[in-house]
């Protein structure tokens, strides 16, 4: 009989932790409402407002500090896509991420903006950061900056991303691979409107 009630107390400790476990697994976003901000549909708004209009673009190429490259260009000749896709990489509005970022809302009164920043949760997530400033006033988006990291076997990259709207686009990657030199290469496309 002791026997009895010492493995039925032992079943309810394991019951018990086990239990606990699944709550704490993972959080349950299926009856939330929304997601989190979309760079994807950012990028199509944008592309939808200025599609056509013609403008001079200076675009600037550094590799490890020294500039590579420095022109002047037009909107009609840029790659658009290849911009495109690396920012939207980085979108985290998929409900998959729903819980894997920390969210904290701030407001700068002396740059008169709201600022929303994403910060991931996991080290292994491809975006790991995100900040969206907007203009308190009037709402419209001020600035987005975003950071990644991608770890491979070869090598590790980093990126920080930012878009002022109409003023500027700005990449770095931070490349460092296993064997060779790191490799910090910026290209920027400043706006001349």
């Amino acid at each position: 009989m002791k026997n009895h009630s010492i493995l039925a107390s032992v079943l309810f400790v394991v019951l018990l932790f086990t239990a606990c476990d699944k709550k704490e697994d993972k959080e349950d976003y299926s009856n939330v409402q929304g997601n989190y901000f979309s760079i994807n549909q950012y990028i199509l708004d944008q592309w939808n407002t200025f599609a056509g209009e013609p403008f001079v673009i200076q675009k600037t190429t550094w590799v490890n500090g020294k500039t590579m490259d420095s022109s002047y260009t037009n909107s009609d000749t840029i790659n658009w896509a290849r911009l495109f896709a690396i920012f939207s990489a980085t979108d985290i509005s998929d409900r998959k991420y729903l819980g894997q970022y920390s969210f904290n809302q701030f407001d700068d009164n002396q740059d008169g903006t709201h600022n929303f920043f994403y910060m991931a949760k996991d080290h292994d997530l491809f975006t790991q950061k995100l900040l969206l400033t907007v203009d308190q006033e009037n709402m419209k988006v001020k600035g987005i900056y975003i950071e990644t990291y991608k770890k491979s076997a070869t090598d590790e990259c980093t990126q920080k991303l930012y878009y002022s709207p109409m003023k500027k686009i700005q990449i770095q990657w931070d490349d460092r691979p296993v064997f060779g030199g790191k490799k910090h290469t910026v290209q920027e496309y400043e706006f001349m409107r």
